[in-house]
């Protein structure tokens, strides 16, 4: 065998590889919960928002300004089944500042504004497909895409 083959044989391996490569999502069964365990941009902890924890002043800096009342769905969310999610809207509105709040440390993390109370209400529905304690990031799931720009509040004292 010559060398002169040897680079021949591992570029055409090599383009076979890169076919299979782009070629994979046309034989994967995508209504298989199995067969996508391998797939990180396709598993669900993958996908889930990380929530940025703060403490009361800190949170009361950025967000105490924001009118409105209460409305809280539920406080069964995290490990320890008591994180609570609210949702503060202004009298007159349909959106508001969707929020946690975590008792163990004190801390509560913002999770957007603007958001529609019908999607929180339908995502609270669907809620009890997640289980007894579902993590807030997991009921985060089931709201469609949230805008979760929040201003800095500088140091927490």
């Amino acid at each position: 065998m010559s060398e002169a083959s040897v680079p021949d044989q591992s570029e055409r391996s090599s383009d076979k590889l890169v076919a299979l490569a782009d070629n994979e999502h046309h034989s994967v069964d995508t209504g298989d919960s199995v067969d996508g365990w391998y797939r990180p941009w396709q598993h669900v902890a993958c996908r889930q928002p990380a929530l940025e924890w703060r403490g009361p002043v800190s949170f009361a800096r950025t967000h105490a300004a924001v009118p409105g009342i209460e409305r809280d769905f539920g406080s069964r969310w995290g490990s320890n089944g008591d994180q609570r999610v609210s949702l503060r809207v202004e009298v007159g509105s349909d959106t508001g500042l969707l929020y946690a709040y975590g008792p163990t440390w004190d801390e509560y993390a913002f999770i957007g504004s603007d958001v529609p109370l019908a999607a929180v209400e339908d995502a609270f529905a669907r809620a009890s497909r997640l289980g007894e304690h579902p993590s807030v990031e997991a009921f985060l799931t089931l709201l469609p895409r949230v805008s979760a720009v929040c201003p800095t509040a500088g140091p927490e004292l």
